[in-house]
C-alpha cells in the first residue's frame, strides 16, 4: 500500500506551490516510508505525489510511472491481483514494459482499453491517472471502497489525497465541521461517502471515479455489475464452486515480494483464510491476535491459539486493557481523521502494530459477514417479512410492549421497530441508526435532524435501487457491502494498519469471490437458524467441525464493562465539561440523562457513549483552532 495526494489548478493554470505540495506528501509518509516520487505537467499547474510501501517489484516500482512515450502518468495505492493477466494479454497487443509491477499494468490498460479498464481490474485501490494528450484526470476508489480518497474542489483547483491530514496542508482548505456529515456520523457511527464531516471536502464512493477534463469535474460510476441470482445450481455445486472462489482468491492475494502474515481470531472467516495459506505456503507463516486484559467473555485469544496449533503457524499476541483504551483513543482518532466511532478500532491498531515488528503484509478475515449474512440484522431483515404479516394490533399489543421491558438491549428494540416497516429503504435507514427516532429527536439540534434525514435516505436508496430485483435480504448484505463495510470496517481497517506501514488484504472481498457470492440466492445464505449457511457448508473443506459450530464472537471489545467502571469518569469529565464540543449539538440536559441511564444499567447507551467520547478526541485534534500543527 502507499498514499498519494495531487492538485490540478484546472480552472486557472496557476502553478502549484511546491512547498504546499511537499508538506502534503510529507503528511503521508507513514503510509509509505520506503521510497517517494513527484511529477509536474502544464508549466507546473498538474502535481502528482506518491509515498511508497514496496510490497512488489521492490527495485523499479518507482512511482509516479508513466507509459513508454511519457503521455501517461499515474500515482497508485493498492495492489492489483490479476495484473499477471492482464499483462500479458496487453503484452499480446504489443505493449511494452519497463517494470514488473502491478502500477504500470493500469496504464497500459488504460492505453489500450480507456477508463473502461478500470472496471477489470481486480484489486484493492485508488490511483489517480494523469492523460497529457486530452488533458483529462481521473481518480478512482475500488468497487468496494477498501482504499480511501478525498478531494476538494471548488471550480478551478482539484485538491486530492490518500488523507484528509494531506489536504490540510493547502491553504485553499479549510478545518470547518460539513453538519449533514456529522450529524450522519452521530446516527451511523459513521460517516457514509461522498460526505465526510468536514465541510467541503468528499470522498469518492466505492467503484466511482473523479473526472476532470481541464474544464469541469465529474462524479461517474465506473464499476456497475448489480447481481442476478443463480437459480439452475444445485447446492452441492454451489459449495464445490465456492469453494474454488475463496480458494483463488486466498492465493491470488499472497502474490508479494516479501513475507505475508495473516491476521487471526479463530472465527470461521479467518481460520479459512489462514488455512489456505498454510497450504499454499506452509513455511514459517506468522499469525496475529489481540484480546482483552481480565475476565471479558468474548476474548479471542483462546479460540486463536488453538487454531494456531492445530495449522502449526508462528502465533503472536497482544493483549490490551481499559487504561491502554484511555491512553491511545486520541491516537487511534487522530490516525482516522474522519469520526468513526467503532469499539474494535483501537483494538486493531494495536494488532496491526505487532504484526509490522514481523511483516509488511497480512491477509484478514474483514469483509465476509457482509455478503454472507453473518450479522443479527441480517436474520431479522430475512423474516421480517414474517413478522410484518402478524396484525398491527397484536404488534402493539404483546411484541412491542415485552419489548420495552428489557432494559439493556438498544439493538432488539431497534430491530422490532424496523421490522414492521414495509419501505427497504427507511427500514434499512432505522436498522442502521444508532440513535433510535425518540432519543435523537430529544437530544439532537432541529436544524440539523432533517437534512441528516434526507441525506441518508438517499444514500441507501442509490445503493438499493441497484437490486430492487432481490430479496430482501440480499439487498440488505448489497448494501452493507458497500454502504457500513466501506466506510466504517474497511475504512478503519485502512487508517490503523497504514498507521504503522502494513498492508492489510482482504480476501473475501475479491471482486471475482464477491460477484459469486452476490448472486447466491438468500436461502443458501440464511437456513433455519443457521447463518453464512453456504459459507459454513464450503469451509468444511478446510476446518474441523467443532471449529465451524462454534458461536460467533465477532471483534468484539469490552467496551460496555469499561463506560460503567474505568472510563465513565473520562465519558463524564470530556462530554459535560464547560467547553465540550458535544454541548454545541446535543442539549446538555440530555447527555446527562444517557450518562445516568447508562451508569444505572437501566439503559444500554455504549454505542451512543463511544459515538460522542470519539467525537469529543475528533474535534479537539482536528477543529479547534490550537489543535492543527
Amino acid at each position: 500500500m502507499c498514499g498519494f495526494c495531487g492538485i490540478y489548478h484546472y480552472g486557472n493554470r496557476a502553478p502549484v506551490d511546491r512547498r504546499v505540495a511537499g508538506k502534503m506528501l510529507k503528511a503521508l509518509e507513514h503510509r509509505g516510508p520506503d521510497d517517494e516520487g513527484v511529477y509536474y505537467d502544464l508549466a507546473g499547474s498538474l502535481y502528482l505525489g506518491h509515498r511508497r510501501l514496496s510490497i512488489i517489484d521492490l527495485t523499479t516500482g518507482h512511482q509516479p510511472i508513466a507509459n513508454e512515450d511519457e503521455s501517461l502518468w499515474i500515482v497508485f495505492n493498492g495492489e492489483i491481483y490479476n495484473y499477471q493477466e492482464l499483462r500479458h494479454t496487453l503484452e499480446l497487443k504489443g505493449h511494452q514494459f519497463r517494470t514488473r509491477s502491478d502500477t504500470e499494468t493500469i496504464i497500459h490498460a488504460y492505453e489500450e482499453w480507456g477508463f473502461d479498464s478500470f472496471s477489470r481490474l481486480n484489486g484493492i485501490y485508488a490511483f489517480a491517472l494523469w492523460d497529457s494528450g486530452k488533458r483529462h484526470l481521473y481518480i478512482t476508489r475500488d468497487p468496494y471502497g477498501v482504499k480511501p480518497v478525498y478531494y476538494w474542489d471548488n471550480g478551478s483547483s482539484l485538491i486530492f489525497a490518500s488523507e484528509t491530514k494531506s489536504l490540510f496542508h493547502h491553504p485553499l482548505i479549510k478545518r470547518e465541521i460539513d453538519p449533514v456529515g456529522l450529524g450522519s456520523y452521530f446516527s451511523l457511527t459513521y460517516v457514509p461517502s461522498p460526505k465526510t464531516a468536514f465541510r467541503d471536502i468528499s470522498k469518492l464512493p466505492p467503484g466511482y471515479m473523479l473526472k476532470c477534463d481541464g474544464n469541469n469535474t465529474e462524479l461517474t460510476r465506473f464499476y456497475h455489475n448489480p447481481p442476478q441470482e443463480i437459480a439452475y445450481k444445485a447446492e452441492e455445486e454451489l459449495v464445490e464452486e465456492l469453494q474454488h472462489q475463496i480458494d483463488a482468491a486466498v492465493r491470488r492475494q499472497m502474490i508479494a515480494d516479501v513475507p505475508v502474515g495473516a491476521m487471526l481470531s479463530g472465527g470461521v472467516d479467518s481460520s479459512t483464510m489462514v488455512s489456505i495459506m498454510a497450504r499454499t505456503n506452509a513455511d514459517n507463516l506468522k499469525t496475529f491476535t489481540v484480546g482483552f486484559e481480565g475476565n471479558f467473555k468474548w476474548n479471542e485469544l483462546k479460540r486463536a491459539r488453538q487454531v494456531a496449533g492445530r495449522i502449526g503457524t508462528e502465533h503472536h499476541e497482544i493483549i490490551i486493557s481499559a487504561d491502554d483504551y484511555r491512553e491511545f483513543l486520541p491516537r487511534s482518532v487522530w490516525y482516522l481523521e474522519e469520526p468513526v466511532s467503532t469499539g474494535s478500532t483501537l483494538a486493531y491498531y494495536m494488532v496491526c502494530k505487532l504484526a509490522r515488528d514481523y511483516v509488511k503484509v497480512v491477509l484478514t478475515g474483514q469483509g465476509a459477514d457482509e455478503p454472507f449474512a453473518g450479522y443479527p440484522r441480517h436474520f431479522g431483515e430475512h423474516y421480517g417479512k414474517l413478522y410484518r404479516s402478524i396484525p398491527l394490533f397484536v404488534q402493539k399489543m404483546f411484541f412491542e410492549p415485552a419489548v420495552k421491558l428489557i432494559p439493556r438491549n438498544e439493538r432488539l428494540k431497534r430491530a422490532v421497530k424496523s421490522l414492521k416497516i414495509n419501505d427497504p429503504v427507511l427500514r434499512l435507514r432505522e436498522i442502521y441508526d444508532t440513535f433510535h427516532t425518540g432519543l435523537w429527536s430529544r437530544l439532537l439540534r432541529e436544524d440539523i435532524q432533517q437534512p441528516v434525514d434526507e441525506y441518508l435516505y438517499s444514500v441507501i436508496a442509490g445503493w438499493q435501487s441497484d437490486v430492487n430485483h432481490l430479496d430482501q435480504l440480499n439487498q440488505m448484505t448489497y448494501v452493507d457491502s458497500r454502504l457500513s463495510l466501506a466506510d466504517n470496517l474497511l475504512m478503519y481497517g485502512d487508517k490503523m494498519s497504514m498507521a504503522v506501514s502494513l498492508e492489510a488484504r482482504v480476501p473475501f472481498l475479491d471482486i471475482r469471490l464477491m460477484e459469486f457470492v452476490e448472486s447466491i440466492p438468500a436461502h443458501y445464505k440464511i437456513k433455519g437458524f443457521t447463518q453464512k449457511y453456504l459459507l459454513k457448508k464450503a469451509v468444511s473443506r478446510w476446518l474441523p467441525e467443532e471449529e465451524i459450530k462454534r458461536p460467533k464472537i465477532g471483534f468484539t471489545t469490552p467496551l460496555d464493562d469499561w463506560f460503567k467502571q474505568e472510563l465513565m469518569g473520562e465519558v463524564r469529565d470530556r462530554l459535560l465539561s464547560p467547553g465540550s464540543a458535544a454541548k454545541q449539538f446535543f442539549q446538555p440536559s440530555g447527555l446527562e440523562k444517557i450518562i445516568s441511564a447508562h451508569a444505572r444499567k437501566r439503559q444500554d447507551y455504549k454505542r451512543i457513549l463511544f459515538s460522542l467520547l470519539t467525537f469529543e478526541y475528533w474535534y479537539d485534534l482536528f477543529i479547534r483552532p490550537s489543535s492543527w500543527k
